[in-house]
């Protein structure tokens, strides 16, 4: 089965740049164009090839919003899904869209505490045609890394980098407090059975480091 041929576009190049990274890192998916910006993502080849788009409602001042840019790739391929990223229900987004024509539209909740594996469920389910799917698999089915939310994964995988959390809160443009809530989360996912003697922070980054290379040799990385 291929890959389900993704075109992102996302305003905030913090956010655009964690999900960009994970999407990049599923074999499920093929992330052909990220970008901020409306008239980039309505490059005609581009539109062509994607099975769906994800794309942020509010682009900014000066750019069309993500349901009319949706509206705009449906007239250039009228097959490619539509995933709106933010807090609203699809009930708002159906008000905006032709009832014909919203078959293949979901949307996803923007929130750090989104799992990645979920996002690339509903992209590829809304490549097939069908609208707001919820995921099959429970928390306990997943793996460690799955069961961590985009915002974990980012979090953890600057510590395990060496990058100190006052800059990794700058980099995310969170809090400090924010990091550490995130971090001791993902210790708990990491590490569950941590024993007294344990270097928490040490035993978590080399079980992060040590699923990571699994998934990238399990992808023929």
């Amino acid at each position: 089965m291929r890959a389900t041929r993704v075109i992102y576009v996302e305003n905030d190049p913090a956010l655009r740049g964690i999900m960009t990274a994970l999407l990049e890192e599923s074999p499920e998916v093929e992330l052909i164009l990220a970008t901020g910006l409306a008239h980039e993502a309505l490059d005609p080849d581009a539109i062509r090839l994607a099975d769906v788009a994800l794309i942020d409602l509010a682009l900014g001042s000066g750019q069309m919003n993500g349901i009319d840019l949706g509206l705009a790739m449906r007239k250039a391929n009228e097959n490619i899904g539509i995933v709106i990223h933010s807090q609203y229900s699809l009930d708002t987004v159906a008000r905006s869209v032709p009832p014909a024509a919203l078959i293949g539209w979901s949307t996803l909740p923007k929130s750090g505490d989104m799992f990645i594996e979920d996002v690339v469920h509903i992209l590829r389910e809304t490549a097939k045609g069908l609208t707001s799917v919820p995921t099959s698999l429970s928390r306990d089915e997943r793996s460690p890394l799955e069961r961590m939310t985009v915002r974990q994964r980012a979090v953890m995988g600057m510590t395990a980098a060496g990058i100190k959390p006052q800059e990794v809160a700058r980099r995310l443009a969170i809090s400090h407090d924010a990091v550490r809530q995130d971090l001791s989360a993902a210790y708990r996912v990491l590490v569950p059975d941590v024993q007294p003697a344990d270097d928490l922070r040490l035993r978590a980054v080399f079980t992060y480091l040590e699923l990571t290379r699994r998934d990238d040799a399990q992808d023929g990385l």
